[in-house]
């Protein structure tokens, strides 16, 4: 795992004892700006090659005028009021560690000098901020009163000891300045830090699903449900299903970061402050717990900051609060009740089968190729069998190994594109995966070309191969043939001169592409490749945030013949210069590109998962006809429980419990999570669970709930224009309406993006479910998730076991 760096000030000459008076100006003349591991500045600044620092970053001048930002504070401690241990106690108490300590040069056996270094996850950037930090942690701890300025330079020291590795959350250390000045000021907020959008930024962090990162709750708050006023809830119901709140009610005795997380939810329950404050006198008077005055403070910080309910699974370390978002929320909602608005009526499974044949010779025999048509189907009707009959057409599958299985079953003279090629030579292989790799596939079909040629290679099966691979390709060429390729060949490429391509299941992961690069690839050659550097001009100054992709006029054989031989690029550089929109995020670059349909050919898409208006909205040009038969009577039976989210987070909780629920059957599921489980198949998970026919008939388990990294949502909602702000674009747990369900689910509060959230999401469920085929085998499906699905039989909020 790469060491986290963080930037700071030091001297570039060792100074391992204090200079006499009047000569403190040559350490402040050798101070230049670095950015180092923890483990590194604590080198650095310890005998016998100890350097003058200061946590800051500076314009020019080590002053306070020119400060720019600090993520580094370091606490001098000379008095002899507060031992090492009793700061490290007082600190721990909201669970904090620092991250090191070292003695002074002046330290000595009858009064301890130390000091104290403190790392963040992101920097003080605003020096009002700064100050009032600094002078209220003087009121905490007695530190010296001189070090207090952002502009501070210390000395090195002796005994550097590193007893944290994990940055500080500058949130939670301010809670800890804030709480502890409230407690000295009999409980009254009237003097803790204040901080509105002029003085507070956003940490620079991606959204995902597990760490919603914000700044400061007082700015940006919490991921989770706003509840406003003081709910009236039954305490009853409440201590049934939350459990810390039972516990705690019952004298266990909580740490600060789980009575932190309580006190947010009870300040939104009518008497539900109170009720807190009289539990901790009631069991501190009988000595069952010991909560401190500090404890008792985060009553009124939480209060007067505004904090929005922190969820319960995020702070509670009891299993059965896993799937608890709020406390109001979970008295006042049945957690996986599922609300059906809109029966659904289904056609028996020969109606179904007509109207798919019919449709589908309509659309193949007409002239029209200005359409896109869409089959909207459910899994195992047929439709593969009906396209193993089609002549004179491209058939495009998701994979080689589909396509090859299909070509077993095909009734017409056809064709294929050839799979991936691999050499004998190791050389030339590692060369074709690094040109796929940095986004030059092209480069790879001209290197294939080239070992074609006689003489350009002394191993002869290699020539033959390269031979056999593209006269292949050219076969496909022949209008007379039916075509079997891959989704990402014909989107690639034309469709080899026929009129029509039928897309055996949705193309959409081949049509928009999200991938990565990363800034250091670009900024490593930007000396050594001119061009470069205004790519990096652009990239550079920007902050976290979602923009278009310029056209960087960057020519691409001209850099091509720059890298080739050399191997620079560790990622894929070509294509995000070939995008559409990209995401900045500190040395990260997530991009999302965008292919036409083919437009000089009838398209006709087949698939059980497509999201319809997904396509409507991405290519609002072309024209879309959609034939809607996804609604058939099914053989076998789907049954869904609805009671726990099984999220990734969720899982690693009580994926245990599921497990021994379904035993050795076949479970589908997060291909990270497979362990958990006695019987998961290798090669099928979510996102890779489309045309797998290996467990058809078969009694299957289904679990999870896949979301899918925030990137993708948001790069999706930008193609498809959606008005959106990417630095305040929420999830909450709350109560929503999708294909005729009302249920609570954990969904962006942007509609626009939520309408792009709930349909991958069903995609990838439907697409596990399919593989039993219930359409026409007499078996059933489980499924574990608190997305409803369409094709489910029967929600069932709790599974009774033996």
């Amino acid at each position: 795992m790469e060491e986290i760096k963080f930037k700071y000030s030091i001297s570039n000459t060792i100074f391992n004892n204090k200079l006499e008076d009047g000569q403190f100006w040559r350490v402040n003349k050798s101070i230049r700006g670095t950015q180092s591991s923890i483990q590194e500045f604590a080198r650095l600044i310890s005998r016998p090659q100890a350097h003058s620092w200061s946590g800051g970053i500076f314009k020019k001048l080590i002053s306070d005028n020119d400060w720019i930002e600090s993520s580094i504070i370091g606490l001098d401690f000379d008095n002899g009021k507060i031992s090492l241990q009793e700061v490290f106690k007082k600190f721990g108490e909201f669970g904090i560690i620092p991250n090191l300590h070292y003695n002074t040069f002046s330290n000595s056996i009858e009064l301890h000098k130390f000091r104290v270094v403190l790392f963040f996850d992101v920097p003080i950037n605003n020096i009002k901020i700064y100050e009032k930090i600094m002078f209220n942690l003087e009121k905490i701890f007695h530190i010296d009163p001189n070090c207090k300025n952002p502009s501070r330079i210390f000395y090195g020291g002796t005994g550097a000891t590193i007893t944290n590795n994990t940055p500080i959350s500058l949130e939670q250390f301010i809670q800890f300045i804030d709480i502890n000045i409230i407690s000295k000021d009999n409980f009254l907020t009237r003097s803790i830090n204040k901080y509105d959008s002029s003085s507070a930024k956003n940490c620079n962090s991606l959204y995902d699903n597990n760490k919603n990162k914000h700044f400061l709750a007082t700015y940006n708050k919490f991921n989770c449900t706003s509840i406003k006023g003081g709910q009236v809830i039954d305490e009853n119901i409440a201590r049934d299903r939350v459990r810390i709140l039972d516990e705690f009610l019952n004298g266990a005795w909580l740490d600060h970061l789980q009575l932190f997380g309580l006190a947010t939810n009870m300040i939104y329950i009518r008497g539900g402050e109170q009720k807190m404050k009289k539990t901790m006198k009631k069991f501190n008077k009988i000595g069952k717990t010991k909560y401190t005055p500090n404890n008792f403070s985060i009553l009124p910080y939480v209060k007067k900051k505004e904090y929005n309910p922190i969820p319960v699974f995020k702070f509670s370390p009891y299993i059965e609060d896993d799937d608890v978002h709020d406390i109001v929320t979970e008295v006042k909602n049945i957690r996986g009740h599922i609300e059906i608005l809109d029966p659904i009526n289904k056609i028996s499974l020969e109606e179904a089968e007509k109207k798919m044949i019919s449709s589908f010779h309509e659309v193949l025999n007409n002239g029209e190729l200005d359409t896109t048509y869409i089959f909207s189907l459910p899994t195992a009707i047929g439709k593969t069998r009906l396209l193993t009959n089609v002549e004179k057409c491209v058939i495009a599958l998701p994979t080689n190994n589909l396509k090859n299985e299909v070509m077993e079953r095909m009734n017409v003279d056809f064709t294929f594109s050839p799979d991936t090629i691999k050499f004998s030579d190791s050389y030339l292989n590692k060369k074709i995966d690094y040109y796929y790799r940095i986004g030059l596939p092209k480069k790879s079909m001209g290197l294939i070309r080239k070992v074609s040629e006689l003489g350009y290679v002394t191993n002869l099966d290699d020539n033959m191969l390269a031979v056999n691979h593209i006269s292949q390709i050219e076969e496909c060429n022949n209008p007379n043939k039916t075509v079997l390729t891959t989704h990402k060949r014909v989107l690639n490429s034309d469709p080899f001169g026929h009129k029509t391509v039928i897309f055996d299941e949705d193309p959409l992961n081949s049509l928009i592409e999200i991938k990565s690069t990363s800034i250091k690839d670009i900024s490593g050659i930007q000396y050594l490749y001119e061009p470069l550097r205004k790519v990096l001009d652009f990239i550079s100054p920007l902050e976290y945030g979602i923009y278009e992709t310029p056209d960087f006029k960057i020519n691409y054989d001209d850099l091509f013949e720059f890298v080739q031989d050399k191997n620079i690029f560790e990622t894929n550089v070509f294509d995000f210069f070939n995008s559409k929109f990209f995401i900045k995020n500190e040395d990260n670059i997530y991009y999302v590109l965008k292919k036409d349909l083919p437009s000089v050919s009838k398209n006709i898409i087949m698939s059980a998962t497509i999201p319809i208006e997904f396509y409507k909205k991405l290519y609002p040009e072309k024209r879309f006809e959609i034939i809607d038969i996804k609604h058939v009577e099914q053989k076998g039976s789907i049954k869904q429980y609805t009671g726990r989210s099984c999220s990734r987070k969720g899982l690693n909780s009580y994926g245990g419990q599921i497990s021994d629920e379904v035993g050795d059957k076949t479970v589908i599921t997060f291909i990270d999570h497979k362990e958990i489980f006695q019987n998961s198949p290798e090669e099928i998970h979510f996102g890779n669970c489309s045309g797998y026919d290996s467990l058809n008939g078969q009694n299957i388990v289904v679990v999870g709930t896949p979301h899918r990294n925030n990137v993708e949502y948001f790069l999706m909602a930008k193609l498809m224009r959606a008005n959106f702000d990417i630095n305040n674009s929420p999830m909450t747990y709350q109560k929503i309406r999708y294909n005729g369900f009302e249920f609570m689910f954990n969904a962006f509060e942007n509609k626009d993006l939520r309408d792009i959230q709930l349909p991958l999401i069903e995609s990838d469920l439907i697409q596990a479910v399919g593989r039993a085929r219930t359409l026409r085998n007499d078996c059933t499906v489980e499924v574990y998730s608190n997305l409803p699905l369409y094709v489910s039989d029967e929600f069932i909020i709790k599974k009774k076991t033996a």
